[in-house]
């Protein structure tokens, strides 16, 4: 699988990165900026976008909606705080994780929008 991770807390992307690698997931690119999504989501053709709830100032919710806009068909997996489900599930994300749940409630929550990947 490969995953496009966006956040721009670098010790929440390294802590992702380490474990994905580990679980045999390549995060092939950790972008750091909202505005940049589309265009590099379109460049390395993600199987997931896996976006931090709170993107610099952007709500993810935005991030999203505009990664769809651009008719990206990329699953976009939401990390929250567990606070955001009702937003998430609106904006377009294929669905949400959460951030204080076990790392393993990850690697499902990206099975199941990408299980052909996996």
């Amino acid at each position: 699988m490969r995953v496009l991770l966006a956040t721009d807390r670098p010790d929440l992307g390294h802590a992702i990165c380490l474990y994905l690698s580990a679980c045999q997931i390549d995060v092939v690119e950790v972008v750091g900026d909202a505005a940049c999504l589309p265009a590099r989501a379109a460049t390395v053709h993600p199987d997931v976008v896996l976006i931090d709830w709170h993107l610099g100032k952007v709500v993810s919710t935005q991030a999203v909606a505009e990664l769809k806009s651009c008719g990206d068909p990329t699953p976009v997996v939401i990390l929250s705080t567990g606070q955001e489900s009702a937003p998430a599930s609106t904006c377009g994300a294929a669905a949400y994780a959460t951030l204080g749940d076990p790392p393993d409630s990850l690697l499902k929550v990206l099975g199941e929008v990408a299980p052909a990947t996996l």
